[in-house]
């Protein structure tokens, strides 16, 4: 068994690796890694939204604050911005963020007053950021920073691009660009005076807290008005990021600066880039972010995930590993959801899910035809002449038991003989004789095979075959004196044909045996062999003795349902066992006519009663009467009469015993 599992492991590595390694190619490769992004989303999609730190805040440039200041869209006075500063100073808001861009001069007043505004409140951060343009011919990068007149005003300049992925989402961003701070980190740095995140390098998630306008979220005019419009001290010690939020536009993804982020669709639509920022420092107050597992835990995990699915895998039939491949499938996106939504770690579920799982079932499929269905058919070719096909069935679909070895089975054995087949086969050519046999086995193993019996060998004009193996069965007695019925009826039925006149004789004993592959490594066959076997074949030759067609055990008969008529012969020693074994003479089922009928049956068993009490006299009157009603032609009373008639000559010994003791087989 141990063996037999380090095999299976060894089989489960290597057939893993295909999906194992193409897992860790698509998790890693960039032109696939886009697929799992897309687990990213509805990773935060399954956890929902969640409570945002109550210190971040966004003020909306929006419709409502256009229309009611009476501002065309996109040419928002300076001086407001400036009174926003001052209002929001008095206020006690921590920090002001603009994801907003003010480059060069418009107004002078109107930036004289913006501009003193951001002296005044020192807690202002103003926009930058970098404009490409790509053309087939050059490629040209121009930064675009506040006006000087505000730069040097704002406790600090942060920029305000996102990096969007391929698919145009954003989810991850970056504390430092070209050594500049983000507009979210340079925030987060003024109200808090925490410079220690400017050591981390690279991008780094962003922990969204839900859909858009999940933090809390004012129009601009309400801001200008907290009085009227907001509830006292409302800004205190916030960080108030300032932008545009159209809430008609947020679902057109054409709009300048709304975004897609995981909480994209349905009603939902973009996400502005000031609340992406909001985002940002809303994780650096909360020290919270998503951290990716790391590459080499990820590609151990994406190599032991298909190792474990194919070891179950293999372990079932196709049919049953359908509900594992459902439950794996199901596994990862369980537990990908819990280290997501209760440690912030984002492992790979997209591509273990719906590639890896699914590819290892199909592999494991293969395999399972490449190997089981070959060897079942392997079985089925090699047990064609051993059983019937139901029996192949049967053995194909549980082949364990047929490796080289054997295992102790209760069954039943028999064996047949042609009476006098050697006098039938002198006067024959050996193609004759040839042709005669294999009519007559032709039908004889019919009757093995209907009964679910093991044809185990030809042996000349013999025939051996064990019930109740490979395959158990409950009734193998029964079944086994049922075919053995129908060879000793063969001759009747194959009547006018040459096998017509070749009668059989039977011997069936059950017991425990040893069955299976017996042999050398270089060849073995199906066999039998014990000690039941050995009476079964010795029960076949005392035929010749009692002459009779059909002879069975006790064993066998107490075993069987009951359905047998059968003729108590007696206790007999054969050669080779010390034991006597009480045998019975098969003669048919309940129902049936048989010879001798019933009553001679029971006159020979009141004859055989008087023999064992050595009342030879009654019994030999008795034994007279069953062969007159049998017309003169009974072999087991004319056995008895011979061995009465010696026992009255020579006179029986006193420790005498009613046992047949046969010196030939």
């Amino acid at each position: 068994m141990v063996k037999g599992r380090g095999r299976r492991l060894r089989t489960a590595a290597l057939l893993s690796l295909i999906p194992g390694l193409l897992g860790v190619a698509l998790v890693f490769w960039p032109a696939t890694a886009s697929l799992e992004s897309r687990g990213l989303d509805l990773l935060f999609l399954m956890r929902g939204p969640r409570a945002v730190p109550a210190d971040v805040c966004v003020v909306a440039i929006d419709e409502d604050t256009y229309w009611l200041k009476e501002v065309e869209p996109g040419t928002w006075p300076r001086g407001l911005h400036g009174e926003l500063v001052r209002i929001l100073a008095r206020e006690g808001a921590g920090a002001v963020a603009f994801d907003v861009l003010f480059e060069g001069e418009s107004d002078p007043e109107q930036d004289a007053a913006f501009a003193s505004g951001i002296a005044a409140a020192a807690n202002v951060v103003l926009g930058a950021t970098v404009e490409s343009t790509d053309d087939p011919r050059f490629r040209q990068t121009r930064l675009i920073e506040p006006h000087a007149l505000f730069a040097e005003a704002a406790a600090g300049i942060g920029d305000v691009s996102l990096p969007e992925d391929p698919d145009g989402a954003i989810r991850h961003t970056w504390l430092m660009h070209d050594e500049h701070p983000g507009l979210g980190l340079a925030a987060y740095e003024v109200a808090t005076g925490d410079r220690s995140y400017r050591e981390e390098v690279g991008p780094r998630l962003i922990n969204y807290y839900g859909p858009p306008r999940t933090i809390r979220t004012v129009s601009l005019y309400q801001a200008l008005e907290p009085a009227e419009h907001l509830p006292p001290g409302f800004f205190k010690d916030k960080i108030v990021f300032v932008g545009a939020s159209l809430v008609a536009a947020a679902g057109a993804a054409e709009v300048k600066d709304s975004f897609r982020t995981p909480f994209y669709g349905g009603a939902w639509g973009n996400t502005y880039g000031v609340e992406i920022h909001a985002t940002l420092a809303a994780n650096l107050l909360e020290k919270r972010r998503v951290d990716v597992v790391p590459p080499a835990v990820a590609a151990l995990a994406l190599l032991l995930l298909p190792l474990a699915a194919t070891l179950v895998f293999l372990s079932l039939r196709p049919l049953l590993a359908v509900p594992a491949l459902i439950v794996f499938s199901v596994a990862v996106w369980v537990s990908g959801y819990f280290l997501f939504s209760r440690a912030d770690l984002w492992h790979p579920v997209i591509i273990p899910s719906i590639v890896q799982i699914p590819l290892a079932y199909v592999v494991c499929l293969i395999w399972y035809y490449l190997t089981t269905v070959r060897e079942r058919e392997k079985i089925r070719r090699a047990f064609t002449f051993y059983l019937s096909p139901s029996m192949i069935k049967r053995v194909t679909e549980s082949p364990e038991g047929l490796n080289l070895g054997g295992e102790e089975v209760v069954g039943t054995a028999m064996f047949t003989d042609i009476k006098g087949f050697t006098s039938i086969a002198e006067g024959r050519s050996a193609p004759q004789t040839a042709a005669l046999l294999n009519e007559y086995f032709s039908e004889a193993t019919r009757h093995v095979f209907d009964t679910e019996g093991t044809l185990i060998k030809y042996i000349g004009d013999a025939i051996f075959a064990i019930w109740g193996a490979p395959v158990p069965l409950a009734d193998h007695a029964t079944r086994a004196c049922h075919a053995a019925i129908g060879m000793t009826r063969l001759d009747a039925a194959l009547a006018g044909r040459p096998a017509g006149a070749l009668a059989t004789r039977v011997g069936v004993h059950t017991g425990t045996m040893l069955v299976g592959n017996l042999g050398s490594s270089q060849r073995f066959d199906y066999t039998a062999i014990g000690d039941t076997i050995n009476l079964a074949a010795r029960l076949e030759g005392i035929n010749k003795q009692f002459d009779t067609r059909a002879l069975i055990s006790d064993e066998t008969l107490s075993q069987s349902d009951g359905s047998l008529v059968v003729r108590r012969i007696g206790r007999v020693q054969v050669v080779g066992r010390t034991e006597p074994v009480v045998i019975h003479e098969l003669l048919g089922l309940s129902g049936e006519v048989t010879s001798p009928d019933q009553r001679a049956i029971e006159r020979f068993e009141r004859a055989l009663l008087d023999y064992g009490a050595k009342r030879f006299g009654p019994a030999a009157e008795g034994f007279l009467e069953v062969i007159a009603l049998c017309d003169g032609a009974d072999g087991p009373s004319r056995f008895y009469l011979q061995e009465i008639g010696r026992l009255e000559r020579d006179g029986a010994p006193d420790d005498w015993e009613e046992v047949i003791r046969l010196t030939v087989k």
